[in-house]
């Protein structure tokens, strides 16, 4: 069984900037943290206000050498494609026009991390401001003894077949009893990745109805009904990383592993950890996970 599955590590937010080089995109919430959470708000970054089209770089400098002159070349075609793109997504824009995606995700996240007995969470809130000043600000400012940040971006890809859902989550101390289980950086955003109690990273993917890879036609059929099919797909994407978060910040540090199937997606190796009508639920080596829809399943 295979997926297509999209690399875009390069565009996580802000928070999960690292100043001392790659870490690992998972840490598991520590055993002895989870008796202290007495409180945890939940902050939903949302840089964006509309779907996208996630446009790759182009190479073309490559083939000139490099240098600057390269490096125009690449800017020149990286633009033209960026407002082709944004030319073809635009009757998608329009049908969303009413669709407020941080809403949906919004109660999503507090319905499912309520059932979450360790972490006392009932505060979640949506900003719309993702800077390291902002996200520290939030943090500064919290009067509960953690604060979960959920991440969140939401795009098609190029060719305009592939929905692909984002949420990085980490959650980060605020009493000095959770404080005193991280080795904080004394140097960088208070919100950097080698603060935080726990982190990972859920992704969820699914195909536009008919999908040819035609971006003009995969463009129409996610807009189509006044973007019923998209509307589906997002409110079905927050639904399954709201409830992928809640389960993973539960498994105990000490886990030894899944069980599953294995697969491969896009040549990395994962397992098969949960599975619906709608889908299947992967976990990679490195811990972090894909919800894919059956539209993405392969043989």
């Amino acid at each position: 069984m295979r997926f297509r599955y999209l690399r875009i590590f390069v565009l996580f937010p802000v928070l999960f900037a690292c100043a001392c080089g790659t870490i690992s995109p998972y840490q598991p919430l520590p055993g002895a943290a989870m008796d202290k959470l007495s409180s945890t708000d939940v902050a939903v970054p949302i840089g964006q206000s509309e779907i996208f089209v996630f446009v790759p770089a182009s190479n073309v400098g490559a083939a000139t050498g490099g240098g600057l002159l390269g490096a125009l070349i690449d800017a020149g075609v990286n633009d033209v494609r960026t407002t082709k793109a944004n030319d073809a997504s635009k009757t998608l824009r329009d049908a969303l026009i009413d669709f407020n995606f941080d809403n949906v995700l919004q109660a999503d996240l507090k319905a499912s991390l309520s059932q979450v007995a360790l972490l006392h969470a009932d505060n979640v809130h949506v900003i719309k401001e993702v800077t390291s000043d902002n996200l520290d600000h939030v943090l500064d400012a919290s009067k509960a003894a953690a604060v979960l940040f959920a991440t969140t971006e939401y795009h098609v890809s190029n060719d305009g077949d592939v929905l692909s859902v984002i949420l990085s989550a980490a959650l980060f101390p605020r009493s000095d009893e959770l404080k005193a289980l991280v080795k904080s950086s004394n140097s960088g955003p208070k919100t950097l990745l080698t603060n935080a109690l726990y982190r990972n990273v859920f992704t969820f993917e699914t195909k536009a109805p008919g999908a040819t890879g035609d971006r003009d036609h995969d463009m129409a059929a996610w807009s189509a009904d006044h973007g019923a099919p998209m509307r589906a797909a997002l409110t079905m994407a927050t639904a399954k990383l709201s409830a992928m978060l809640a389960a993973d910040i539960q498994r105990p540090a000490g886990a030894t592993g899944d069980t599953g199937a294995p697969v491969k997606v896009d040549e990395r190796p994962g397992t098969i950890v949960g599975s619906d009508a709608d889908g299947t639920v992967v976990r990679f080596a490195d811990g972090t996970m894909i919800f894919a829809t059956q539209s993405e399943l392969r043989p």
